[in-house]
């Protein structure tokens, strides 16, 4: 979770439903449009020199040319058989520019070696979450989430401790009406706006203190105002997926406070705050800030290292509470910054061992 001030904005819902549907279809040709036709889909649904941005080991880049080389075409070819199945679509209004996050899974066969990733020929789920500005009606800019090391564990290689919650595939929402693709009350808008900004408001109790068993009683009872009793949090592959309030802190909460304790915001604002009915979505590309001078977050003893983070947040609300909440976060990245290689510890893992492929598993002597 990371804390967000800005103000809800008003859209015209009209305009918001044409503008989700938009990003939608293009994303959508871009997974499905025939690899000799990409480059066009990419030209179509981007301006010519958009920042992309893009989990670690790929991050920044500009245009889609420079997306397509190193981003779509090397998914396409890991996935020839690829979909994309979306969960949630939302919009809204940041800081006067109309955003539209997606978030959901590639779905395929892992036919071809990724980043290194070595194939399995076996079914994979790839979890993506996304961030679009849309201008003129196509994409100014993007910010994508992919859990490549999600994708790690699916190819049977783990180059981190074990995580605290469990590793599972991300759920859609339980209440299933996560593509909004029709208008959305503004009065509902609102209110999730305002949930989301006292429980951004709360964590403020445990902002640069120790944790005792007194602050951690604290933050217990704050996440009990704003949480459902049974909530559920997604988390990225390394901190894995927790139920319930003190599955939330014994799992995720307390370790990620006792490693950052400085936890907060510097110089850097979210690229993306909006409310779209039950849903909302924040997002920031180093808007996190902190010290690492804990021990044991991912296994790892305090370096005193200063990191950014990249992390994204979806939200389903009730009338009273916050009930779900997917967590995009690089974690490639974060390790990074503390000195893990992830992808480097991969590569000295899967030298341990020679794949074979299932015809040559059947007809070996």
């Amino acid at each position: 979770m990371s804390k967000d001030n800005t103000q809800f904005q008003p859209i015209d819902q009209a305009a918001n439903v044409a503008g989700k549907k938009r990003v939608h279809a293009a994303l959508q040709s871009l997974i499905e449009a025939p690899l000799a036709e990409l480059s066009d889909a990419l030209g179509a649904a981007y301006h010519p020199e958009a920042p992309i941005h893009i989990t670690h080991p790929i991050n920044d880049l500009t245009g889609p040319d420079a997306a397509s080389l190193q981003f779509w075409r090397p998914l396409r070819q890991a996935l020839p058989d690829g979909e994309r199945r979306v969960d949630i679509v939302a919009g809204g209004w940041t800081r006067g520019a109309h955003w539209v996050a997606c978030l959901g899974h590639y779905v395929g066969t892992f036919a071809q070696d990724w980043l290194g990733i070595p194939a399995t020929d076996q079914v994979a789920a790839v979890r993506f979450a996304e961030g679009h500005e849309l201008r003129d009606g196509r994409i100014a800019q993007s910010y994508y989430f992919v859990d490549f090391l999600d994708l790690m564990r699916q190819a049977g290689y783990w180059p981190l401790a074990p995580s605290l919650g469990r590793e599972l595939q991300w759920l859609s929402p339980r209440t299933q009406d996560g593509l909004l693709f029709a208008p959305q009350a503004e009065a509902d808008s609102q209110r999730t706006h305002d949930f989301i900004r006292r429980m951004h408001t709360g964590l403020d109790v445990a902002e640069g203190r120790l944790l005792t068993n007194e602050i951690m009683d604290l933050i217990e009872a704050e996440d009990a105002r704003h949480f459902h009793p049974n909530f559920l949090w997604y988390g990225a592959a390394g901190i894995g997926t927790t139920r319930g309030i003190k599955g939330f802190d014994d799992y995720h909460g307390h370790p990620f406070l006792t490693a950052f304790p400085d936890r907060g915001v510097r110089d850097i604002p979210h690229f993306i705050s909006i409310s779209d009915g039950h849903y909302a979505v924040t997002g920031g590309w180093g808007y996190l800030q902190a010290t690492h001078t804990g021990d044991d977050f991912l296994g790892l003893p305090a370096t005193g290292r200063h990191v950014k983070m990249r992390v994204m947040d979806f939200y389903r609300c009730d009338d009273h509470t916050i009930c779900e909440n997917w967590v995009p976060f690089d974690i490639p990245h974060l390790l990074y910054q503390l000195g893990v290689d992830v992808f480097r510890r991969m590569r000295l893992q899967a030298r341990q061992t020679d794949r074979l492929s299932v015809r040559a598993w059947l007809l070996r002597a």
